[in-house]
């Protein structure tokens, strides 16, 4: 039904015709009534879209103009009434003949109106948005300097006070982002940030232009960032276009934008910092704006080049395939919806030919029809990467990135090498993306090096990896790739100390990206052995690259009281941005805000102000006398009081070497394992953890025991503690085995077994509690196989029984996430017998499965989030699938697992499993654990030793071996085939002190 707006619009543009058709040729109101009906027929156009009314508006205001003398004081209205409607019509359909005449009309417009004129800067502003409009379409640098001009002049011509005062500003600041753009001038940058912050303060809160500025500001506060690395204007530019999408209505024509540009920097921040909540959030937002842009949008290519951006990002981190194919899809959409004269065709071209070179390299290895249709997809890259190095111009700054793709993508190596040499010579010397640019250059001289033995070939490639490692402003993720590559071109020439250096430096920035370097810790300090460091240093550099996340954690968490004692004030600021830093993130916050509630945006932005500040505070307390050490890795000192009573053995396994580091009271030294490799051991460890079929896991090859003096058998309780407790030769009769020389015992890093040892010391704050906190997953919803545990609930209940023996209460909570995490926070042991769950991209979403797991999984992230330290939990025991294993190459060095996530929550003592174990024996293995304990009291040794004595009794038949298998499931493709016979002792582990 019609609203009585549009009806009255109706009958007005019925009596304007009438009007007109009453009026003689020569009336001298003739040319008024025209424009009035014209006026009335845009406004129809702009409520309905009917492109009948915008192009008898357009005939109808030409006749007035006609109709009107030169010199007639109304004519230079009427002439920007057309050149307003003539710029509709082209962003209808394009037509570049609309918008040149747009742009000529206002020129004349402009060159009419008298200087004193109070429609000036208004007709100022309508010409340099046409020629910057112009701009877009042609590239002609020419429209665009005069744009700048033009806009200028209307700033300068607008007072302060007036309502397109904001406009007048917001545009201005575009058009030098524009050109910044265009020729790569910080200053035209810098300005048009300026102009735009301008803008938005000039705006009230209420209008409808704030959202827009807004957006404007953060976009290019984010290209600032691309330039010149400054994090804390990617972190404002998410902040300001946070508060545009907030502050638009849901079908609000901006929107769209809005949600692109939020997504565009998630995405970026994603790049520095490796958030998969950012990148997911990145996909979501790019996602929404394609949805909310009509399919006939003019610049809907735009849309769904942002929206593939994200998803080929995400393709890169994950695999998935789903991704990639969508990303190729809608650039492809883009492609074929933007005119071949159009310059930012060259872009999107370029990016359909790289995201096909990707398809290319994951898909080429399957069958014939698919691999020729890989190959086709190669050819097309390379054709479409060409297309758009000829359609830029040379003096365009995305011509670098076209350059080093096409460079990426050629089989000819020289071709290759002599584009991304153009690449490299075309882009600045502090440009972010350079580093990039430098890596792509220097990877294909070291192909052409292993093809020709150039060393002129690398040689230039080292230096070009060191170049890139020294570009501050690159991702960390980039710069430390480059450091990575550059030590192993050092290495191969047998320059051990440089490379140990650089190695030395990527660990200690690795923190800042740590899912791409699985390993480099190992790589450190192998190579800082081969260059002749002592055992200590290359540890160090161990400890440092190895659990980088716990290690955090524990740091704050630490006994500060000395410093309490000596510098209070330091000591409560330090606990103030502690808890504020390890209070959970609130997870339920809308991420798109509709009404006034805050979104997750300000939530984070407050964390990295305080990390900001927790950073400045550990300078100033380490600058205090006797203090330097504080929170940084174990002194050697430190080490070797650990190895009370036993030694604590550190396993580093790397491509150069692989060795034993050996902690014991008196001295740390190092035992170099030459008959190890890498590979091998890697082999292994798949065929255990994918077959689980019998293997001989050589115990004398990975580790000498005669080297502690471990020479024989145990036969009494003074079984000292190792880990590789499944190392050995398991024969019948053979006592070459870890299991029957020493009792294993497992942490993170040297430094979480120091962090457990001393945390237990501290008098708890209230008193012990004596509850055992029993959850039994018997049947589990949600799985299509292997839901009911036939003997779960038959573990718990022997627990139950043992407990008044154990001197504890059995507590039963209902089977939710939110009543378990409740009574974790007052109970002595924590017994759960059900189902985990592995997530091989995130490990920090691994979950014990309750009965609302679906949509409130108990994950790895929740407990590591939870503080038990004041009143500490004896023993956690998650007899489930899984719980010791992270499942996560990328994330090998980091321990993310649901046994080191008690461990930080506050448990001194954890028993998991690496894979599946076997349900029946599940209830053997508890009971002669918690026997031990029974019999020798709730003792350190007694939770080892329970366990060693019932996975010795599982491998030599003294539990009888049957019944079926717990086991979970993976959260991504690849997980081990089921069904399997499995060595049941194997996957029980003990971490603790």
């Amino acid at each position: 039904m019609a609203s009585p707006l549009s009806n009255d619009l109706d009958r007005a543009i019925e009596v304007a015709d009438m009007a007109v058709d009453a009026t003689p040729l020569d009336h001298p109101d003739r040319a008024r009534r025209w424009n009035n009906l014209g006026n009335l027929l845009g406004s129809r156009f702009e409520q309905t879209g009917s492109m009948k009314d915008l192009n008898r508006a357009i005939d109808v205001i030409n006749i007035a103009i006609d109709a009107t003398p030169q010199d007639h004081p109304d004519r230079a209205g009427r002439l920007s009434n057309l050149g307003n409607l003539l710029g509709s019509r082209f962003e209808q359909t394009g037509s570049m003949k609309d918008l040149n005449r747009a742009v000529d009309v206002t020129d004349i417009v402009v060159d009419t109106i008298p200087q004193d004129s109070p429609n000036r800067a208004a007709y100022l502003g309508n010409l340099g948005n046409r020629l910057g409009t112009r701009f877009e379409q042609t590239g002609s640098i020419d429209d665009l300097n005069r744009a700048i001009d033009v806009t200028n002049m209307a700033v300068d011509a607008t007072p302060q006070d007036h309502p397109i005062y904001a406009s007048c500003l917001s545009n201005l600041g575009t058009m030098l982002g524009r050109r910044f753009e265009r020729t790569g001038s910080v200053d035209d940058l810098n300005r048009a940030i300026e102009y735009i912050e301008m803008a938005v303060d000039a705006t009230p809160q209420d209008h409808p232009i704030r959202a827009a500025c807004l957006s404007k500001l953060g976009n290019w506060l984010g290209k600032r960032f691309d330039r010149t690395g400054s994090i804390d204007d990617l972190n404002r530019a998410i902040e300001y276009i946070e508060m545009a999408v907030d502050a638009t209505p849901q079908d609000h024509p901006i929107r769209a934008a809005c949600l692109s540009n939020l997504g565009n920097w998630l995405g970026r921040r994603f790049e520095q910092t490796g958030s998969m909540d950012d990148l997911n959030r990145a996909v979501q937002y790019t996602g929404k704006a394609v949805d909310a842009i009509p399919q006939d949008y003019l610049n809907r290519a735009t849309y769904l080049s942002n929206f593939g951006n994200q998803l080929s990002t995400r393709f890169d981190w994950t695999g998935s395939i789903d991704d990639l194919n969508r990303a190729i899809e809608y650039i492809e959409i883009a492609v074929e919806a933007t005119p071949q004269d159009y310059p930012i065709r060259a872009t999107y071209l370029s990016k359909l030919g790289n995201w096909l070179g990707k398809r290319f390299d994951r898909t080429s290895s399957m069958d014939d029809l698919n691999r020729a249709s890989s190959i086709d997809d190669l050819n097309r890259a390379i054709e479409y990467i060409e297309i758009a190095v000829d359609a830029t111009p040379q003096d365009y700054p995305i011509r670098a990135a076209c350059l080093s793709n096409l460079g990426n993508w050629l089989d000819d190596l020289n071709r290759a090498i002599k584009y991304i040499d153009m690449a490299v010579d075309t882009i600045p010397q502090d440009y972010p993306n350079r580093a990039t640019y430098l890596s792509n250059l220097g990877n294909r001289l070291v192909t052409r090096f292993d093809q020709t033995g150039s060393m002129d070939d690398l040689n230039r490639a080292l230096s070009l990896y060191k170049e890139g490692w020294r570009c501050y402003t690159a991702p960390p993720s980039i710069r430390i790739d480059l450091a990575r590559q550059a030590a192993n071109i050092l290495t191969s020439l047998l320059n051990w100390e440089e490379s140990s250096l650089l190695l030395q430096e990527a660990d200690t920035d690795k923190q800042h990206m740590l899912a791409d370097f699985a390993g480099l810790a190992s790589m450190a300090a192998a190579t800082a052995l081969n260059a002749g460091k002592d055992a200590y240093h290359a540890l160090q550099l161990l400890e440092l690259g190895r659990g980088v996340i716990a290690g955090l954690l524990m740091e704050m968490r630490g006994d500060i009281s000395d410093l309490k004692q000596q510098h209070p004030g330091l000591a409560d600021e330090f606990i103030s941005l502690r808890d504020e830093l390890d209070a959970p993130v609130d997870r339920t916050t809308s991420p798109i805000s509709t009404d006034n509630t805050p979104s997750w945006e300000p939530q984070a932005r407050r964390r990295r102000e305080a990390d900001q500040k927790f950073s400045e505070l550990i300078t100033r307390i380490r600058a205090q006398s006797g203090f330097d050490n504080f929170l940084l890795p174990p002194a050697a000192v430190e080490l070797m009081t650990a190895a009370d009573p036993d030694p604590i053995i550190v396993i580093n396994l790397s491509s150069y070497r692989c060795d034993a580091f050996l902690i014991e009271r008196d001295r740390i030294r190092v035992l170099e394992l030459p008959g190890m490799k890498l590979k091998e051991v890697q082999k292994q460890a798949r065929d255990l953890r994918s077959s689980r079929r019998a293997a001989s896991f050589h115990a004398t090859s990975m580790l000498d025991l005669e080297e502690l003096g471990f020479k024989n058998p145990i036969s009494d309780n003074s079984w000292p503690r190792l880990p590789l407790h499944a190392a050995g030769r398991h024969a019948l009769g053979s006592t070459e085995t870890v299991l029957d020389r020493v009792m294993s015992s497992y942490a993170s890093s040297v430094k979480a077994l120091i962090y457990g040892r001393r945390h237990h010391v501290r008098e708890p704050a209230g008193p012990m509690s004596d509850h055992a906190l029993l959850v039994a997953m018997h049947k589990t919803p949600g799985l299509s196989t292997n839901g009911i545990l036939p003997f779960a609930a038959a573990e718990v209940e022997m627990l139950n029984d043992l407990c008044p023996s154990l001197q504890l209460r059995p507590v039963t909570p209902t089977l939710r996430k939110d009543d378990v995490l409740q009574h974790l926070q007052a109970c002595t042991i924590f017994h759960f017998a059900g189902h985990g769950k592995s997530d091989q991209v995130d490990p920090s979403q691994s979950c014990l499965l309750l009965e609302d797991w679906e949509t409130n999984p108990l994950t790895v992230g929740d407990l590591r989030d939870h503080r038990l330290q004041d009143n500490p939990p004896f023993l956690g025991y998650l007899s489930a699938c899984s719980t010791g294993a992270n499942e996560a190459d990328r994330l090998a060095d980091e321990g993310i697992h649901l046994v080191s996530a008690f461990q930080l929550a506050g448990f001194r003592h954890v028993v998991g499993t690496l894979w599946e174990v076997s349900d029946k024996h599940c209830v053997d293995v508890a009971r002669v654990l918690y026997e031990t304990m029974r019999d020798e009291g709730m003792t350190d040794v007694a939770v080892c030793r329970g366990l060693h004595r019932a996975i010795r009794a599982l491998r030599d038949g003294r539990i009888e071996k049957e019944g079926g298998a717990r086991k979970g499931f993976y959260a991504n493709p690849g997980a081990p085939e089921k069904g399997l016979v499995n060595n049941y002792w194997i996957p029980y582990v003990h971490f603790g002190v």
